[in-house]
């Protein structure tokens, strides 16, 4: 005879169909993330993608479990299938909001009629199994409604809030989109920063106000190596320091430099420990390192100079160094704009040099604006000082403060050239089209590897506060780094494709440049210096005015016909005339 216990037959059977039900569904989820992955070709698209998806599942299990209702075999089967409904609503969105992003149309209101339809039918036929009189029937349409609802709510709502938070938003405030290394990055510095800021405050201001000599330089030596090592924290961005042989900062002096960025200030940490900074009030009562800047004798501009005199003076006797941003404010961009007088007043009043220090990439690695810490490189350089008695810069502070602001400006220019090559601006072009429709970074990253030595060269043939005309024919990405390498120019961009204008315009940057894409020249304002010609349909000789430069850019157009313009550069690609 053969005993059968059906009980745990049936135990043993249900046990091992949820086993392999599990193993399945953890190979389809994978499945599912590297479709994804192939689709999008972006890692943080997919995260996006997938939220709605592991949320809906939480959401899910939480009321049941809230309405004491278990999963059983019958049940869990209708879960994988909202989780794949969930999954393809997710995908739909994610490209609604991708071409909003891309073009700057919202197309969400079609995509989430459509969900909203799908999602309709769908309830209406599992649905109406909720009127079963069989339990597992009635919980599997049960099980159903909760999921499928909670699947319309997440994706109709909460998706599009988070995608327009993290991305579209930020491009409208004209700030680069950003992936989730350069988020983390940025918190991580910004943390080490404020943790360290706070220690500094409440330890470091009990004992600098009770320390003199040799104690209180070595308190400043380590906060100034503190101050240094925030750059440190974020092993993506170069730091370089470029000393000057002649000069050790032994003697006082005036450091002016220019400012861009809230990291100018530790990038300046780097050159000397003995300086006194001139601060904005928002640094002087800061509740993270106010205390400790107040301590070191740091003195508020806001309180007016001639009030700070006795202070600023007792301390250049003491052997410091004051250190004054003259453009008051940081930029947006890298120019070096008007220089105010307060420095080489001060100069002027208690007989000191003037020390320029030039501060280059952090207008690209932290932009005014942003607490984003991007990629990049901070080079530091300590230039030449200027002698009080040097009358080629002026008999008074007004007068230098005019031409140290020239010169400044020119070895500025000097600085940039050495520093920035051909892929100097790569990343910061790319980051421009992040997260656009696959095809559109394509072709953006194609022209660039294919065509950067001809960007490069056509940069020094454009003044850089030039007014441009760019018949263009591409996605924007020419105006992009043409306005990155000089913030000045101011480009009129004609494009006859209605949809890469639309894309071309949605570039974060154009917030940030003097951008303005035009349907036809009756919207140009300025007069135009240069003509830029990259649309190999585009005659030049039906414009009735030419300006004074004309560039043709991989296009076999020319002026070889007309007489007024002299051919002053030529290379396969790059045509450069000239009426002068």
């Amino acid at each position: 005879a053969l005993a059968i216990d059906r009980q745990q037959m049936n135990e043993n059977f249900l046990g091992l169909l949820k086993n392999d039900f599990n193993t399945l569904i953890n190979y389809s989820l994978l499945a599912i993330i590297l479709t994804i992955i192939v689709f999008f070709r972006n890692f943080e698209l997919t995260v996006l993608t997938m939220f709605p998806i592991v949320l809906t599942g939480v959401v899910t299990a939480g009321i049941l479990y809230f309405l004491g209702l278990e999963l059983n075999i019958f049940s869990t089967v209708v879960c994988t299938l909202v989780f794949g409904v969930g999954d393809d609503f997710s995908i739909f969105l994610t490209q609604a909001m991708q071409k909003e992003h891309t073009t700057g149309k919202n197309e969400l209101p079609t995509y989430r009629t459509s969900i909203i339809l799908a999602v309709f039918t769908t309830i209406l036929s599992i649905g109406s199994l909720i009127f079963a009189k069989h339990p597992a029937l009635h919980s599997l349409a049960l099980v159903a409604l909760i999921g499928m609802f909670s699947v319309i709510i997440i994706t109709s709502t909460l998706y599009p809030f988070w995608f327009r938070l993290l991305i579209t938003n930020r491009a409208k405030k004209g700030l680069s989109p950003v992936t989730f290394r350069l988020f983390f990055n940025a918190v991580l510095s910004f943390l080490y920063y404020g943790i360290g800021g706070l220690l500094f405050s409440a330890i470091g201001s009990f004992f600098v106000k009770r320390s003199k000599g040799k104690t209180l330089n070595f308190i400043k030596l380590i906060l100034a190596k503190f101050l240094t090592s925030v750059l440190y924290t974020n092993p993506f961005v170069k730091k370089k320091l470029i000393k000057n042989p002649n000069e050790d900062f032994s003697r006082p002096a005036v450091i002016i430099a220019n400012h861009t960025s809230f990291l100018d200030t530790l990038a300046l940490a780097m050159t000397t420990h003995k300086i006194i900074y001139l601060v904005n009030d928002w640094v002087y009562n800061s509740p993270v390192f106010g205390k400790i800047v107040r301590a070191l004798g740091f003195y508020p501009v806001s309180q007016g100079i001639e009030n700070g005199m006795e202070k600023l003076r007792e301390k250049v006797d003491q052997g410091y160094s004051l250190v004054v941003f003259p453009e008051a404010e940081r930029s947006y961009t890298n120019d070096i704009k008007r220089f105010h007088k307060g420095a080489f007043y001060i100069a002027e009043e208690f007989g000191l040099d003037v020390v320029p220090v030039y501060i280059h990439g952090n207008s690209e690695v932290q932009p005014k604006g942003d607490f984003i810490i991007y990629d990049g490189s901070i080079t530091v350089k300590v230039g030449d000082r200027i002698d009080k008695n040097d009358e080629r810069f002026g008999k008074n502070y007004s007068e230098r403060t005019k031409k140290i602001n020239a010169f400044f400006r020119e070895q500025f220019a000097k600085f940039r050239s050495e520093l920035e090559d051909e892929n100097y601006f790569k990343k910061k072009l790319f980051l421009s089209y992040l997260y656009k429709d696959n095809e559109v970074v394509q072709e953006v990253k194609e022209d660039f590897n294919k065509n950067k030595s001809v960007y490069f060269e056509l940069n020094k043939h454009i003044p850089k506060d030039a007014n441009i005309l760019h018949i263009a024919d591409d996605f924007g990405q020419k105006d992009v780094l043409l306005t990155l390498q000089q913030a000045s120019r101011r480009i009129f961009s004609l494009m006859k494709d209605e949809e890469k204008r639309q894309i071309a315009e949605q570039i974060y940057l154009v917030k940030r440049r003097k951008i303005k894409y035009i349907k036809n020249s009756t919207e140009i304002d300025k007069k135009i210096d240069v003509l830029l010609v990259a649309d190999e349909s585009f005659k030049a000789d039906t414009l009735a005015d030419l300006p004074e430069t004309v560039i043709f850019l991989n296009v076999k157009n020319t002026l070889t016909e007309n007489n007024n313009y002299t051919l002053k550069f030529s290379s396969d690609s790059l045509k450069v005339f000239s009426s002068e």
